[in-house]
């Protein structure tokens, strides 16, 4: 059933068709049945990094800004390009701006950075366990990499130094994120993880380290599993999800941060194929 708030589109045109955005124009129809314009900015979406080092500084970039002709200090980005997950730029971007893989990746949230205007999203990954490869810059992409202490971050925000808002929106998820005294996650396993007892090991590591929540196989041929609890003990058990048992070969373990399920409050369940 639509929102009696939503507004119809009749017709539209583009308005600029670039190498990166299209502008467009379109027709609608409001809710109280008369017709206006409405001009917005087609965009392809992005994926912003939160990398993390092992002293728990942060890698950022300072970057000149053409709109607003100023450098910003902010997380390091990049857009989407076609048929590339969230994740997959996530992991090329870092390497390309900032010179970085990470081990460990963890999904935040996402946002709509100018819903007025345009149809753009930011994804939001955390990244972790980093290894520096060097950056391998665009063509004309000029920016600095450097790194900066928790408390640093927060004073340049404080004083109003960073506006830039998917840097703003990361750091309100870290913020809370450390305040939690437990975790939700939603992981999914990749590689050799199915007939070499992955589940069996999983509810009985969970079970002992008194998580609550769930693993099953996958008909891609991957393990997901929730596992939440005290912030530790889950960590401590998707810890265990990296290696796994003896016959498994895990390439990758990937993680979202997910609301509590207040119906997973009894033992860690073993579930079938879904």
């Amino acid at each position: 059933m639509n929102d009696p708030l939503t507004e119809t589109r009749l017709d539209g045109e583009d308005i600029l068709d670039g190498s990166f955005l299209r502008a467009r124009r379109d027709r609608v129809r409001l809710p109280d049945g008369t017709v206006t314009t409405r001009e917005y900015i087609v965009h392809p979406g992005a994926v912003c990094m939160v990398p993390v080092q092992d002293d728990d500084r942060y890698v950022m970039v300072r970057q000149y800004r053409y709109p607003l002709a100023r450098v910003f200090l902010e997380f390091p980005a990049g857009k989407i390009d076609a048929g590339e997950t969230p994740l997959a730029t996530g992991q090329r971007e870092l390497v390309e701006e900032a010179g970085y893989t990470a081990g460990r990746w963890t999904h935040l949230g996402v946002i709509h950075p100018v819903i007025s205007y345009s149809t753009e999203y930011i994804d939001l990954w955390l990244a972790e366990d980093l290894a520096h490869v060097g950056a391998q810059l665009d063509a004309g992409e000029f920016l600095e990499v450097v790194s900066v202490a928790h408390e640093d971050l927060l004073a340049a925000f404080d004083r109003g130094e960073i506006t830039d808002s998917k840097t703003v929106a990361a750091l309100l998820m870290l913020e809370r994120r450390r305040a939690a005294s437990t975790a939700a996650l939603r992981i999914v396993v990749r590689g050799r993880v199915q007939g070499v007892g992955y589940r069996d090991a999983m509810t009985s590591i969970a079970t002992v380290a008194r998580a609550h929540g769930w693993v099953r196989n996958r008909h891609d041929g991957t393990v997901e599993a929730w596992v939440q609890g005290p912030r530790d003990v889950v960590e401590r058990v998707v810890a265990w999800a990296w290696q796994g048992p003896l016959m498994a070969r895990v390439e990758n373990v990937e993680r979202h941060e997910v609301a509590h399920d207040a119906t997973l409050a009894g033992a860690f369940e073993r579930r079938e194929t879904a």
